[in-house]
């Protein structure tokens, strides 16, 4: 479900945040646990939307692994660890800063939860927390922020993501907000039922899948987004699309991976699944898109990916060859896809054919091809196909 608007229909659950903070301390080996609650849960101006800022001091420094417990037991957990007047996220690594721990305290206006290990009565209200049942949080975020400043308002829904700012742009005019800054802007978008989304759209003006991967990542940990969507160019396969044909893929392989012998090469190409029961929900949305002069390809078809701009028809016809449902070719499919599995979140990539990956290959079609993609995810957005409806 989107963040906003849910009108109640969102399943909740309550966590008492006095017992979750006791398996922190007991996962960070921490004796005399002294925290603070801030932020919105602590001022109660916040929702079952919101993440728990929690500042906990502490002079050890935590390792990732400890991190990484922490955000299995509760991905709500924002948790900042206080040394000197220095607060550091567990989950992004952005810093507020003071000139000591009381004045951090002081000036996030803080409440007492724990101190030197004691429970606070005054906490007492504060303990049962409400949050939304099947949603991961959008954390605070401060990347080299001071606490004076205002902290970026990075959370989403949905994470965008392109690798040209044609296709940035191609996306931003068709969720109606216009030519916005780059690299990075938040647009909200109603569906059909008048619920609010927060699209988080990021141009990462880097082609290839290592970058992507790691553009991605570091996107994710910003904004929270639950669904990643990779949406711009690609090329196609003739037979299998045209020209300006959007094709969504059930799978993206990365053909890179080879060892090179004696004897030869030998291949060993890496797949990765995408979202499938967006690709089913997309698939049904096909002769409505038809209407509007859109072809889509939304099936169990494959997109290649690898580091190369392929313009020559022997190199695209031998993926071909090894892959007989291979409908298309990009450059950070496969990236953008693990990034989003690694760190626990759906993908999808909605890619419009803009050449067939031979000699005639050439610009001359980006421009077309990039609106079509852009056009059918603010459709499939706008007709609620990324509520998370699973268990």
């Amino acid at each position: 479900m989107a963040l906003r608007g849910s009108r109640g229909r969102v399943p909740t659950r309550d966590v008492d945040l006095k017992g979750l903070l006791l398996e922190v301390a007991e996962i960070l080996d921490i004796e005399n646990l002294t925290a603070y609650l801030f932020g919105s849960r602590k001022d109660r101006t916040g929702s079952v939307r919101s993440d728990i800022d929690i500042l906990l001091v502490s002079e050890r420094r935590l390792t990732q692994e400890q991190a990484e417990q922490i955000w299995r037991l509760e991905p709500y957990l924002d948790i900042f660890v206080a040394r000197n007047g220095v607060a550091r996220s567990l989950v992004n690594e952005s810093e507020l800063t003071a000139p000591n721990n009381s004045e951090l305290v002081s000036v996030l206006g803080a409440a007492p939860l724990f101190v030197d290990g004691d429970w606070q009565t005054s906490a007492d209200e504060l303990s049962e927390q409400c949050l939304l049942a099947q949603r991961n949080p959008a954390a605070s975020t401060a990347p080299l922020y001071e606490l004076y400043d205002a902290v970026p308002a990075e959370r989403a829904d949905v994470l965008v993501v392109t690798a040209l700012t044609e296709e940035y742009e191609a996306v931003l005019q068709e969720l109606e907000y216009g030519n916005g800054p780059a690299p990075s802007v938040r647009a909200t978008v109603k569906d059909q039922d008048g619920e609010e989304w927060l699209v988080r759209v990021v141009n990462m003006d880097e082609m290839g899948s290592v970058g992507s991967a790691l553009k991605t990542r570091d996107a994710i940990l910003r904004t929270k987004a639950f669904h990643v969507v990779l949406v711009g160019i690609c090329a196609g396969v003739p037979g299998e699309v045209e020209l300006q044909d959007v094709v969504i893929p059930k799978t993206v392989i990365y053909y890179e991976s080879a060892k090179i012998s004696s004897t030869g090469e030998r291949r060993g190409d890496h797949s990765r699944e995408c979202d499938p029961e967006i690709v089913r929900r997309a698939a049904s949305h096909a002769v409505e898109l038809s209407d509007a002069g859109i072809t889509l390809k939304a099936d169990n078809r494959v997109m290649a990916c690898g580091e190369k701009v392929v313009a020559n028809e022997d190199f695209r016809m031998g993926l071909q060859e090894r892959h007989r449902k291979l409908a298309a070719i990009d450059m950070e499919s496969y990236g953008v896809v693990r990034a989003a599995e690694s760190a626990g979140r759906h993908a999808t990539v909605i890619k419009a054919v803009c050449d067939m990956a031979d000699e005639e290959k050439g610009d001359k079609h980006h421009q077309e091809a990039a609106v079509a993609a852009a056009r059918v995810f603010a459709h499939l957005l706008r007709s609620g196909v990324f509520k998370d409806t699973r268990p």
